[in-house]
């Protein structure tokens, strides 16, 4: 996907796999896929990765995504169970570089990814508390 000259890349998670394939046997959601499916959505929620650069024009075939090479990018990843922090800051956005203005559009993504990156936590608590009442109230029926 591009968007102004930047290019964005979405990769499959594995809870977009394990939900993709909820039900595949047609014989009714099974309780257990779905908190495992809810457990591994949490594991992926604890690492935020932004990544801004600006693709080359290039002869290759618009279905290729090309790869953002290290410094010609803008990297930041936050764990936030250690707190660890980690930026890449790529010589063609210094203050001397070609892209410097876009420091401050990945600073905002960033910004906005860790209020995104909250709200969703507080969401993917709230189903996984719905669906433990389920479990008890299925638990309650078969006695």
């Amino acid at each position: 996907m591009e968007n102004n000259g930047l290019s964005i890349q979405a990769k499959d998670s594995d809870f977009k796999t394990i939900v993709t394939n909820l039900n595949t046997d047609k014989k009714g959601l099974d309780i257990d896929e779905i908190i495992d499916a809810i457990k591994t959505v949490i594991v992926e929620a604890i690492d935020l990765k932004i990544t801004t650069w600006v693709a080359e024009s290039s002869d290759q075939p618009q279905n290729e995504i090309e790869v953002a090479k290290p410094g010609n990018r803008i990297y930041t990843r936050i764990n936030f169970v250690s707190g660890d922090i980690e930026n890449e800051i790529g010589s063609k956005f210094t203050d001397s570089g070609p892209y410097k203005e876009i420091r401050e559009f990945h600073l905002t993504q960033v910004k906005d990814g860790r209020e995104i990156i909250h709200k969703n936590i507080e969401s993917v608590e709230k189903l996984y508390g719905f669906f433990m009442e389920i479990v008890k109230h299925r638990k309650k029926s078969e006695l």
